[in-house]
């Protein structure tokens, strides 16, 4: 008798047998080990704006952390025309946080005007738990960053002086709203504030010019973006004009006489008309007789009166100047000095008395007083 021969469907029968009870032998359940389980989804997860550009969300621990909880993953997409879109460009969309008592999470700097949707789970050592539902929040506007002044240069060096300011547009972020309008100041230092030169520019422009500056000051130029949301810092720079010989006189000019002596005093050119800092003053007193003598002196600055030691019964004229390190300036109207016109006072230093003149006085008035007191009235009459 020959070799008996098995069929070939039933070798393939008991081989597909043999690999079924392998496979099984290898599950879990047969080696009596429990399924891995990883955290359900954190309960009451919610979203909320808390500025502009920032969101806080904030959770409670899973149900089930089906072990030891490590922590938490937060994600956040940028949603467009609803749907999470992939943005290569955009900030990391996860955030890993290893603490397992953390109930909240703060993100700022977000775009402006863009929605975005965040979604929480929990990770044990088998592996990131379930998802929580999604919560989307939209952001709001932003007012702009600063400018970057470029540029601060001088168009014309002479009155009227003329400054050029250049600048870059603001860093903007997606979604931004557009520039309006640039406020520009140039405000000089140390004057008051009713001094400030400012101009408002088209938000499309970079440079602008603005006139009417004063010479000699150093001013500071401010520079701000501005959209519908609001103001941007001011971008900061300094320019200074040249210095010029002063284009006003010296005002308020009046003189007193005082043992002996006639003392003039002044106050200096109205600021506008300075030019820069004022450095001295020249004062020219000429007598007005056949003598004419004549005496200049230098008074250095701050410095506003000088004295002259002259016979006080003589008529002088006198004027005054301001300067600065460019040159000097205009000489104030003619001040006629004659405190005794009748030939009347004397001085013999036993009775010193003060007269006073300017331009909103009258000498006639006084003198004819004078001529019709007594001396030893003559003190409180005059002053």
């Amino acid at each position: 008798m020959g070799t008996p021969t098995i069929p070939w469907a039933t070798i393939n029968k008991v081989r597909t047998t043999l690999i079924l009870v392998f496979l099984l032998l290898l599950t879990p359940s047969c080696r009596g080990e429990q399924k891995q389980k990883v955290p359900s989804s954190p309960r009451n997860f919610n979203a909320e704006l808390t500025s502009a550009t920032s969101v806080k969300l904030t959770w409670d621990a899973p149900a089930a952390a089906n072990g030891a909880l490590l922590g938490y993953y937060v994600y956040l997409d940028r949603i467009i025309n609803g749907e999470p879109a992939v943005d290569k460009n955009s900030k990391k969309r996860m955030v890993m946080i290893k603490d397992s008592t953390k109930r909240y999470w703060e993100l700022d700097n977000l775009d402006p005007n863009t929605e975005y949707s965040f979604r929480l789970n929990g990770f044990n050592r088998n592996g990131d738990g379930e998802f929580t539902e999604r919560k989307n929040v939209v952001t709001q506007g932003i007012p702009p960053e600063a400018p970057e002044i470029t540029s601060v240069s001088l168009d014309r060096d002479e009155p009227p002086v003329v400054s050029r300011i250049e600048w870059k547009m603001p860093k903007m972020k997606p979604n931004e709203t557009p520039i309006e309008k640039y406020n520009l100041w140039l405000r000089p230092q140390g004057y008051p504030d009713s001094y400030i030169k400012s101009k408002t520019v088209d938000g499309t422009d970079l440079s602008t010019t603005i006139s009417g500056l004063w010479m000699g000051v150093v001013y500071d130029v401010l520079l701000g973006a501005e959209n519908r949301e609001g103001r941007s810092q001011n971008a900061t720079e300094t320019i200074a004009t040249p210095v010029g010989s002063p284009d006003g006189e010296p005002i308020g000019v009046q003189y007193e006489v005082m043992k002996g002596k006639i003392v003039v005093s002044w106050r200096p050119p109205p600021e506008e008309k300075r030019n820069g800092n004022i450095t001295s003053y020249k004062a020219i007193l000429s007598a007005m007789d056949e003598s004419t003598d004549r005496f200049e002196k230098m008074v250095p600055a701050p410095s506003t009166s000088s004295t002259f030691e002259v016979n006080v019964r003589r008529a002088y004229l006198f004027k005054v100047a301001a300067a600065t390190m460019k040159g000097i300036g205009p000489y104030s109207p003619v001040l006629t000095i004659n405190p005794d016109p009748a030939g009347r006072l004397r001085h013999d230093g036993s009775n010193e008395f003060p007269l006073y003149s300017s331009e909103s006085k009258s000498l006639a008035l006084i003198l004819n007083v004078l001529l019709h007191k007594k001396p030893r009235a003559l003190k409180d009459v005059l002053i």
